[in-house]
């Protein structure tokens, strides 16, 4: 009964919060009441999760508009068809992940959970400056940069190894980004995230693009992070929309270093979906990813991460177009050759 209640009060501090924040003026009783009579019914008749209503803007579309977005039942329901459940550990583990994918990685990297402090030695030794995250996290869960050049005490060295390792932590050569992606904020990493679709016919197709951008002191770029995201055309590789933040804020230049967001041009764009059409193929068994991608100072591009249940909020929100009519005839067609293999059988 206790937690029925905390729940509930979670879900009232959620709905009051992002109402609060998508709503230049003060929010009356009377639009609380209208705004949770439509949630409602959202979420009888369509699943929507009160996070899908308010961070695509549901209250100013109409019915028709609010269909075309992929909310996280329609998420879900990709998965299903989509990924299976076995090969998910390839994804979360990033241990498991760099294996699997590491000629596409080009860059050093060390389980710090297994390995000794005579090993970790050794690649600090080579890596002075490196990054590290938790073998298993999302949104940026343990992530950071370290720099231990002139950290030469080896009780401090000693003292950094076993809480990484106590974090579960993987540590890689740090990626030397691309100046123009270095220009919006050189704390983080700025990557690329595009999403693919392998198709009823065996072959990947990019179904979305973005750019993530971190902001200034923050180590991670991820949206879910502090992180701004704006979404790239597919066919060019130009950003075609403001960033936007987690708190609903838009941005046409960055708000740290003042680089104009909209317009840019991806480096070596043609390279990334190069990379991402070979990879989706690795593992055939998950035909739904959002890959992560760095771009160095060269123009050559590395693979960061591949995500098995990749959230199309960062798709959607910068452009406010939803992307669900471009998946759904897809889907359809998987569908129907998972059906024929099954009456093969």
């Amino acid at each position: 009964m206790k937690e029925a209640f905390r729940d509930e009060m979670k879900r009232i501090e959620t709905f009051n919060r992002l109402s609060n924040q998508s709503f230049q003026e003060p929010v009356t009783a009377v639009m609380k009441i209208c705004l949770m009579v439509d949630i409602l019914w959202e979420r009888l008749r369509y699943g929507t999760e009160l996070q899908d209503y308010f961070q695509y803007e549901f209250f100013k579309l109409k019915n028709c508009e609010r269909r075309n977005y992929m909310t996280f039942s329609k998420l879900r329901y990709t998965m299903q068809i989509c990924n299976d459940p076995q090969k998910r550990e390839i994804f979360d583990d990033k241990v498991l992940f760099n294996q699997k994918f590491s000629k596409y990685l080009y860059r050093d990297w060390l389980d710090v959970t297994i390995a000794s402090i005579d090993q970790f030695q050794n690649f600090i030794g080579e890596h002075p400056v490196f990054f590290a995250k938790a073998r298993s996290g999302m949104f940026g869960k343990n992530a950071g940069r370290y720099d231990v050049t002139n950290r030469k005490a080896s009780d401090e060295i000693k003292s950094l190894f076993e809480k990484l390792k106590e974090n579960g932590c993987i540590v890689e050569q740090m990626i030397s980004q691309h100046p123009g992606l270095a220009s919006f904020n050189k704390s983080s990493v700025n990557t690329i995230r595009v999403v693919t679709l392998r198709c009823a016919n065996g072959k990947p197709k990019v179904m979305a693009g973005v750019l993530r951008i971190g902001r200034a002191g923050k180590t991670a770029d991820n949206f879910h992070h502090y992180g701004i995201a704006a979404t790239i055309d597919i066919d060019t590789g130009i950003v075609n929309s403001p960033g936007i933040d987690r708190e609903f804020e838009r941005y046409i230049t960055h708000p740290d270093s003042g680089k104009q967001i909209i317009g840019f041009n991806i480096p070596s764009w043609d390279k990334v979906k190069n990379l991402v059409y070979k990879a989706a193929s690795i593992v055939p068994e998950v035909r739904y990813i959002g890959w992560d991608i760095a771009i160095d100072a060269f123009g050559n591009v590395q693979l960061v991460e591949g995500n098995y249940g990749a959230d199309p909020d960062v798709t959607q929100m910068p452009c406010r177009i939803g992307k669900w009519p471009l998946f759904k005839k897809e889907l359809e067609e998987i569908q129907r050759l998972k059906m024929a293999d099954i009456k093969k059988r």
